[in-house]
């Protein structure tokens, strides 16, 4: 996945239009199970101006290159937003949490992270306010699927069988999986993504999950197809069934190589 690197160029020369929300007290945020979510919160956006009612109220996380300082030259990712409703002069919202979609970068990065709040002004919107964060942070890339160890295997050649066991199969789809494989494949190195290379020792069919289901306690045994002898990593994949074709959507590699014989 291509990290898409985007430019803040919301009209900062037009500060000096007033500044009308600000944040109060402190802010944070929260990255979600499997990175697709992100909780954002903060315990006070105010409107300073005296009247009327200022144009839709837009709250931002950004991921960037460099701390954040209204300049337009900072560069990253907007992790997630939300938007609220225009505030009157002279109020504000109360304490607010609110968990969104998130954007995450391709590869593992370390950012500075910044959270903005906008108002939308004749065609716009212009940022007002902006807290940095202390700390980078580093972002990882969205997982649909995980394999929670502890996981292993055994073969019985004479019997022609290889069984597979794993803790915990759970994904973070909004909806239904689609039909789901567990494969154990004996490979001359890690598997690291994209296609596989090696020798497929078994493959156990799985029923589809509903949204917020998980296999526990998987135990599996089926038919093997035997290496020749020599030294392996002995990976774990879990496999989704999209479109018309498998694809492998999570993968446990061992901690140690095994010799086969």
């Amino acid at each position: 996945m291509k990290q898409i690197l985007f430019l803040l160029s919301l009209a900062f020369a037009t500060i000096s239009q007033a500044a009308s929300l600000k944040f109060e007290g402190s802010v944070g945020y929260k990255i979600g199970p499997g990175n697709n979510t992100v909780a954002i919160n903060f315990d006070k956006v105010v409107n300073q101006t005296s009247g009327g009612t200022s144009g839709t109220v837009r709250v931002q996380l950004w991921a960037l290159n460099m701390p954040y300082d209204f300049s337009g030259t900072a560069r990253g990712i907007m992790v997630g937003e939300f938007k609220l409703d225009g505030l009157k002069g002279g109020s504000f919202y109360k304490p607010l949490s609110r968990t969104v979609a998130a954007k995450m970068p391709g590869t593992a990065t370390s950012y500075h992270m910044a959270l903005l709040v906008a108002e939308y002004r004749e065609g716009g919107y212009v940022n007002t306010d902006y807290r940095n964060f202390s700390n980078k942070a580093t972002l990882y890339p969205a997982k649909m699927f995980e394999i929670e160890a502890p996981w292993s295997w055994r073969t019985n050649y004479d019997e022609g069988i290889v069984n597979m066991k794993v803790k915990k199969v759970k994904h973070y789809r909004t909806g239904s999986t689609g039909s789901l494989k567990l494969e154990l494949w004996a490979c001359s190195s890690p598997y690291r993504g994209g296609t596989i290379s090696g020798v497929r020792m078994g493959s156990a069919q799985l029923k589809p999950l509903e949204k917020g289901y998980v296999y526990t306690d998987l135990d599996k045994t089926v038919t093997v197809t035997r290496p020749k002898a020599g030294t392996y990593h002995v990976v774990l994949l879990l496999l989704e069934f999209r479109e018309d074709k498998y694809v492998i959507a999570a993968h446990a590699n061992p901690s140690s190589t095994t010799t086969l014989k």
